[in-house]
């Protein structure tokens, strides 16, 4: 009984008023005739969100950069086409609501301008329709949503942060690249920051070259790195905006309420046919 006691009191914090099953249970059902005391509406078990609030999206196990870790398609010594990307599946990330992007981050090995301290390059963010598998990403899955032409500094061991929004529903994915042009006839030199501490996802890549693979599918990094011996090689890209983000905490209350009220429905449910049964018999 005490136990039930306590189900009710979590129960009743958790929720009231007039739909709920549990707090007006037995008022409701009156102590007539019930002709199916079994029927016992469901608990409402609906997740609970916490209001919106900025998150980033992150797959590296660490933010530390590298330096002499990453590789691109150069040609004596001068970077040309390469793309880089990421995909953050946001229930990964126990997103439910919309996430409005605004920022996007990439880190840079190096980078140096052949012709002044700053070279061109693009960043895209866009959805990815389906869960990544395999080392390759579907093209067809991609919806562009935004495209922005920046400029990098030149560096060594850096971060840019890139402005940019767009909307990204909780049941999709966002995919981000950044576009580096062919560099090779300017001196252009640049390397993506990386490092060797593990990733939750992969990333990809696309070298166009012919000299450098003909990689023009983004394919993962690591399958690359991989057939070079380069060891492990991954990217570092984030993506931060605003959305709610189910806790576990809240998660976990969720469920050991869901749990209570059961237990306070079976009891209610045992409780009015009992009373039926009284009243029947003093009948």
């Amino acid at each position: 009984m005490k136990r039930l006691l306590v189900c009710l009191a979590v129960a009743g914090c958790a929720q009231a008023g007039k739909g709920n099953s549990i707090i007006g249970g037995l008022g409701d059902a009156g102590m007539g005739p019930h002709t199916d005391a079994d029927d016992v509406p469901e608990p409402d078990a609906s997740p609970i969100d916490a209001p919106p609030q900025q998150v980033t999206l992150s797959q590296t196990v660490s933010g530390t950069i590298e330096l002499d870790n990453s590789f691109a398609c150069s040609l004596d010594n001068k970077t040309d086409m390469n793309s880089y990307f990421r995909v953050f599946t946001l229930a990964d990330y126990n997103i439910t609501t919309t996430l409005h992007v605004f920022q996007i981050e990439f880190a840079i090995q190096s980078a140096r301008g052949g012709q002044g301290p700053m070279q061109p390059a693009t960043v895209r963010i866009g959805t990815y329709g389906v869960a990544p598998t395999g080392t390759t990403l579907d093209p067809a899955q991609i919806r562009p949503l935004r495209s922005l032409d920046i400029q990098i500094p030149d560096g060594m061991g850096t971060r840019m942060p890139v402005p940019i929004e767009a909307d990204i529903p909780p049941t999709t994915s966002v995919i981000v690249e950044l576009a580096i042009p062919d560099g090779t006839d300017v001196g252009n030199v640049f390397f993506i920051g990386t490092n060797s501490l593990g990733e939750r996802q992969p990333a990809y890549t696309t070298e166009p070259n012919p000299s450098c693979g003909a990689v023009t599918v983004p394919t993962t990094m690591q399958s690359i790195a991989d057939k070079k011996n380069f060891g492990n090689v991954d990217i570092i890209m984030t993506v931060t905006g605003t959305a709610a983000r189910r806790s576990a905490a809240m998660s976990s209350s969720t469920a050991a309420i869901s749990a209570c009220a059961r237990a306070t429905a079976t009891w209610l449910a045992s409780a009015i046919r009992t009373a039926s049964s009284r009243r029947g018999a003093a009948a």
